[in-house]
């Protein structure tokens, strides 16, 4: 399978809303981390290993965005992976972290690279900013 073929079809999981399957692409040691401008403000891990942990953290995002769309913005295949530019779209309803959903419109883009064996992803590195992701959110009062 093309490594082009191996993020479009993580894609598609992504926008399938089925978490157990977009951690089904990674390899059992695969690793899913965000390299942010500054921490996210919403708290917990920024790395994640395994399809099982990878699976409960895009599981969370998820519920707090659960009619989110990812859409490809650029796709460039690599000799050992890929690089994708991306955009995040939808409501955040549900909580994440330390955010409550109050229904504000997610809108933002970033950038992952990819490693990629075969057809499991074995690295994505996730780059974005999340003053931009956070825009519109209001954090909770308190």
């Amino acid at each position: 399978m093309a490594n082009a073929d191996v993020i479009q079809s993580y894609l598609a999981a992504w926008n399938s809303h089925d978490p157990a399957r977009i951690a089904g692409h990674f390899a059992s040691n695969g690793v899913r981390e965000w390299h942010v401008m500054i921490h996210p403000m919403i708290g917990g891990p920024t790395s994640f290993e395994g399809p099982q942990d990878i699976e409960g953290g895009v599981r969370v995002f998820m519920d707090a965005v659960p009619d989110l769309t990812v859409d490809t913005v650029q796709l460039t295949e690599t000799d050992d992976g890929a690089m994708l530019e991306w955009r995040v779209r939808g409501k955040h309803t549900g909580a994440w972290g330390g955010w409550t959903g109050q229904g504000e419109e997610v809108d933002f883009g970033g950038a992952s690279v990819y490693r990629i064996d075969g057809d499991k992803i074995l690295e994505e590195r996730m780059y974005f900013d999340p003053d931009v992701m956070a825009k519109n959110w209001t954090p909770p009062q308190g």
